[in-house]
């Protein structure tokens, strides 16, 4: 049953469309959903309409941003980031800890931790717990030992050392190399070490964690129906400011046009991924689009065992033949940025002025004579899951006008992750979406092309480069060093940097409290609805 926190459903389009004209509507340029509103209302359901089933809701074996959308209301992290910024670079704000420091070498970590803090059954939150968390993913001896978690965090735990309890409320992570990012790689959602209470999975196990997640957070897990909803209520003894709204409900509604049509009919109060030509619609009703930028971008990916992209005159001809404004503008209504740079927007290494390969249809049709294919011979298929199959009917069109010849095929999403990462010997390109607020993103978006084919030996000056930026002791020349490795991959055209979407999410005219912060996921608990 909806609770009085919401707008009635008779006429709600029209009760919209005089909010908007009143002028108590938010307005699409702002990046808070904030407008109109007076105190803050306790109580409440808010209903989150998800693009994506989410993944496991455990701390260590999550993925997708839909996913830790839902799970951060859950279980929290070391270190957060301050999501109540829409511009980033995101600032790095106490979690479950208190304070971090690094050792000279920058090899370990001491995280003085938070004695304030309880799992929702009521056990304590200490260093134990955390050594629990971390010997599930690291320490094959333990128990509880998570093979499919070991392997999701190997990515930034490959080269822990140790850790250790210092005492009762601080703890130490040693690695065998310098990691200065550690503290805002703890801060992520996906390969990271957020903290699930020790006392389920050693209880029920580690396949059972997903189905009775547990955390410190400021919401509990209630329920989950696989396709439909997951319901989340507050956590009544939650250490820090205790949350507005009584319960989340969270709606997997994966066709984009009925998720617009359930925001439209007060079914939900607020969605993800908007469509481009659903902004001015909603907008015009008086639905609130905030503008940002997350710290995202969606890129193009070769197929390496293709041999054609073997050759970096054909793959720079596919960046040169590739009109990235025109993509912004065209089929994202505006509603995107051009992307030159594999470091997205929002990312503490991104610098906005540096350029790839810009846009030449003449050099690109040179560079493929040169490389010896006459007009149309080059060819192959792009892969796209369906939500994008309009943006691979675009470049199929665009691809056509500087002589290379592209087929679509379009899957399911489970179907696409499949095919990308055992490709067909004619697939050439795949259509992604990932990046983070963390430098070290460029390491994992190199290592995750090798899923694609690419042999990292055949590009030592980016692995050299990447090596030197990661394993930095110096903190002064650390963002120095990121953007030195981001221009030797980038030069070398392994992978095609296309937009960064600047309208993604869109709430009812009565939502209050909502940024689209400058990362991928968004902070719930100073949300409310008002009357």
């Amino acid at each position: 049953m909806r609770v009085k926190n919401r707008w009635l459903k008779i006429g709600t389009v029209l009760v919209a469309a005089a909010l908007a004209l009143s002028g108590c509507a938010a307005q699409g340029s702002q990046t808070s959903a904030t407008a109109g509103g007076g105190e803050p209302v306790a109580g409440g359901d808010l209903v989150v309409g998800l693009y994506l089933e989410p993944l496991a809701l455990d701390p260590h074996r999550q993925g997708y941003w839909e996913t830790y959308r839902v799970s951060s209301n859950i279980l929290e992290p070391l270190v957060k980031e301050d999501l109540s910024d829409p511009k980033g670079p995101t600032k790095l704000l106490p979690a479950l800890a208190t304070e971090w420091s690094p050792s000279n070498d920058a090899k370990t970590w001491t995280f003085k931790l938070r004695d304030d803090a309880t799992f929702h059954d009521g056990s304590p939150f200490n260093a134990e717990a955390v050594d629990k968390n971390l010997r599930r993913v690291s320490d094959k001896d333990y128990e509880f030992y998570d093979e499919q978690s070991a392997a999701k965090l190997a990515n930034w735990f490959g080269t822990l050392e140790e850790g250790r309890v210092v005492d009762e409320f601080t703890y130490e992570f040693t690695f065998k190399k310098p990691f200065l990012g550690f503290p805002r790689i703890l801060a992520q959602s996906m390969a990271t070490l957020a903290i699930g209470n020790p006392a389920v999975w050693e209880k029920y196990g580690n396949d059972a964690f997903a189905d009775r997640p547990e955390g410190t957070g400021p919401y509990k897990f209630v329920s989950r129906t696989i396709g439909d909803r997951i319901v989340l209520e507050r956590n009544e003894d939650y250490y820090g400011e205790k949350p507005y709204l009584d319960t989340l409900t969270f709606r997997i509604i994966p066709n984009n046009q009925t998720r617009v049509a359930a925001l439209l009919s007060n079914e939900v109060d607020l969605i993800s991924y908007v469509q481009p030509q659903d902004v001015e619609t909603l907008e015009g009703q008086g639905f609130q689009v905030p503008e940002g930028t997350a710290a995202s971008l969606l890129y193009l990916s070769y197929n390496f065992t293709n041999p054609a992209f073997a050759d970096e005159r054909v793959r720079q001809a596919v960046i040169h033949g590739l009109d990235r404004q025109k993509l912004a503008d065209e089929l994202y209504n505006g509603y995107a940025k051009p992307l030159f740079s594999f470091e997205p927007p929002g990312n503490e290494a991104y610098d906005p002025d540096v350029r790839d390969f810009e846009y030449d249809p003449e050099k690109a049709k040179a560079l493929l004579k040169e490389a010896g294919y006459d007009e149309g011979e080059l060819a192959f298929t792009i892969v796209v899951d369906v939500a994008n199959e309009n943006t691979a009917e675009w470049l199929q069109s665009e691809f056509k006008d500087v002589g290379i010849t592209v087929d679509i095929v379009s899957l399911d999403r489970t179907s696409y992750i499949a095919r990308a990462y055992s490709p067909e010997p004619t697939d050439g390109l795949t259509l992604d979406e990932y990046g983070g607020s963390y430098a070290e993103w460029l390491s994992q978006g190199f290592n995750g092309l090798t899923g694609k084919g690419l042999d990292k030996a055949d590009f030592p000056e980016i692995v050299s480069g990447i090596d030197a930026a990661l394993y930095n002791s110096d903190e002064s020349t650390r963002i120095e060093k990121w953007q030195a490795a981001e221009e030797t991959l980038r030069k070398s055209a392994v992978v095609v940097p296309a937009v960064n979407l600047t309208r993604y999410y869109a709430a009812g005219p009565n939502v209050r409290g909502f940024t689209f912060a400058a990362t991928n996921w968004y902070d719930l608990t100073k949300v409310w609805l008002e009357d």
